[in-house]
């Protein structure tokens, strides 16, 4: 408690978590600055087939560690702006896989980009040996939260 009897937030969590609202925001804000049509939590959705590929939502969902219902939302979403296609699995009907359409690959490049020019903000700010620690650190801390 500090002098007002006022609790203190938990340190770590409280510092990962101002850094993360911060570059949220701030990726948020860039992306609307270029009349990019999503925001943060679709952009999971539409990088993760950027990097990998058609995948089914299930695949998006444990990549992701979010819930299915979170992720189909955002693949509505996607669909509906023609920005992925979803075709049944033609040996398993229960099967979707999602891909990117052309006009969502451009987005995923045009925000591959903006993210690129973050990411070489925040590692410039560092050392190589900040770097390594960090990676570190932060591999230390994911297995911490992760289940087993």
């Amino acid at each position: 408690m500090d002098q007002h009897n006022h609790p203190i937030p938990p340190y770590i969590i409280a510092q990962i978590g101002l850094v993360s609202n911060r570059l949220r925001r701030e990726c948020d804000k860039a992306f609307r600055d270029q009349g990019f049509p999503l925001e943060m939590d679709q952009l999971q959705v539409l990088l993760s087939l950027y990097y990998s590929g058609p995948t089914s939502q299930q695949e998006i969902c444990a990549r992701q560690h979010r819930d299915k219902a979170s992720v189909n939302r955002t693949v509505a979403f996607l669909l509906k702006n023609d920005i992925v296609k979803v075709e049944q699995d033609i040996n398993d009907k229960r099967k979707t896989s999602v891909e990117l359409t052309e006009y969502g690959q451009k987005l995923s490049i045009q925000a591959n980009a903006v993210l690129e020019k973050f990411d070489a903000a925040l590692a410039a700010e560092l050392t190589d040996e900040e770097r390594k620690q960090f990676d570190n650190l932060m591999k230390k801390l994911i297995s911490v939260v992760t289940p087993m």
